[in-house]
């Protein structure tokens, strides 16, 4: 009973975060909404103020019929920005898209189990903040440098022709751990592969994987679920 009412209390909470997102990341209005979910306005506006809750029943249908009108993907077609020399990729940092990003890895992976979520600094750090606070797990973050005075895994790789290692302390990946990694973006699939690497020398087990955005054709085929939110 108890874990059924947190389930419903999560439903109700991620249809309010997904009104939120969708009104602040793609300028949705209180008329566009009521129009897709058959609800009045001004409901709509007391479940984004928070004065009052969807019924469990009624959160679902909310998160259904957003999840298909206003998938996470086009939020990021909308936002994501590509430059000769740059990627903007701004919008990862927002509250509203951690929301989006959440729910998403929810209906992704619905049943598996997570002890530690694994991601690269720096840029991937946000992302995989969100992912292991809808996990409830301790985030570990692979750095460039070594931590002085532990010991530490490592993994080396090249990239753009030159040799960069990464570095977690061995007492953050233990032995069996069930880890999830999480990337930003994929142009070759080296930094997971790094990740996934640094699991296997801890003796952990990679469970699966979120990529936000990958190149187009990018072949990641690594012996465990990799899930692309978004190809360019």
């Amino acid at each position: 009973m108890y874990v059924k009412r947190i389930e419903g209390v999560r439903t109700q909470l991620d249809a309010v975060g997904y009104l939120k997102s969708v009104k602040g990341l793609l300028g949705v209005t209180y008329r566009e909404l009521s129009a897709v979910l058959d609800i009045p306005e001004s409901v709509l506006s007391r479940y984004v103020t928070g004065d009052m809750l969807p019924s469990v029943e009624t959160a679902g249908e909310i998160l259904a019929r957003l999840r298909e009108r206003y998938p996470i993907t086009e939020v990021v077609r909308a936002r994501f920005r590509m430059y000769d020399t740059y990627v903007d990729m701004s919008f990862v940092n927002t509250p509203d898209f951690w929301r989006l990003y959440e729910i998403y890895l929810t209906w992704r992976f619905p049943d598996v189990e997570v002890d530690v979520v694994l991601t690269a600094a720096a840029d991937g750090i946000p992302l995989a903040v969100a992912a292991a606070s809808r996990f409830e797990a301790p985030l570990v973050v692979a750095k460039t440098y070594r931590e002085p005075g532990v010991e530490n895994y490592e993994y080396t790789y090249l990239r753009e022709g030159r040799p960069v290692t990464l570095y977690v302390p061995a007492a953050q990946l233990r032995r069996g751990d069930a880890v999830f990694i999480v990337d930003d973006i994929a142009r070759t699939g080296k930094t997971l592969r790094a990740l996934a690497g640094l699991a296997a020398k801890a003796g952990a087990r990679v469970v699966g994987a979120s990529v936000l955005v990958a190149r187009s054709g990018l072949n990641i085929d690594l012996g465990f679920p990799v899930d692309v939110l978004y190809t360019y």
